[in-house]
């Protein structure tokens, strides 16, 4: 039986890696890819919040690109430099996944509850990015229980992860091409007319 229920849920993993994969091929904005792969985590998972930040390497600044937070959609245009704990994403290249004692585990990372907001009771972090660096992070946070978090969902969110930050270069690169392309259209005009 235990062996049965593995099975099931593996496959019911492969069936989300897949659908989110076929959504993501057909993407080509950036933000059309978080928000993709955010109402996917959304729906999929027991967190009250849902965060997609990513980062911006040469200013060391994150930003949100997806959020969600007790059945509503959050949006924030402020930049935050780096935390301790974007820090610690970026060096281990490591989920982090607080099950218990959040408070106290969550000072350790310079994590801070907004006034007003309700503290989480357990934390997920998964950095996403390139072969090269990380670009991101997705984290699931649960307000109601700890240990809402199994290693199954660290392994799913891994898995999307990797997805998502080969459609995000692919996007980019897409769109640098882009912006080269009329670049050269630009270049061209003004040589047909000098």
């Amino acid at each position: 039986q235990r062996l049965l229920k593995e099975t099931e849920q593996r496959a019911a993993e492969l069936a989300i890696i897949n659908s989110v994969q076929e959504g993501l091929a057909s993407k080509l904005d950036m933000q059309a890819i978080f928000d993709l792969v955010g109402d996917k985590i959304q729906s999929m998972f027991n967190a009250q919040s849902v965060i997609i930040s990513s980062f911006d390497h040469e200013k060391q600044v994150s930003r949100l690109d997806y959020a969600f937070e007790n059945g509503e959609r959050v949006f924030d245009d402020e930049l935050l430099s780096f935390s301790p704990m974007n820090i610690h994403l970026i060096s281990t290249r490591q989920p982090v996944v607080i099950n218990e004692n959040a408070s106290e585990a969550t000072k350790q990372y310079g994590l801070k509850t907004i006034e007003g907001t309700q503290e989480p009771k357990s934390l997920i972090y998964v950095p996403f990015g390139t072969g090269v660096q990380v670009n991101g992070y997705f984290s699931l946070q649960n307000f109601d229980r700890e240990n809402a978090f199994a290693e199954s969902d660290v392994r799913l969110l891994q898995t999307l992860a990797g997805s998502m930050g080969i459609a995000l270069e692919n996007a980019r690169l897409f769109n640098a091409e882009q912006q080269r392309a009329a670049e050269l259209g630009a270049i061209s005009t003004v040589t047909q007319a000098l």
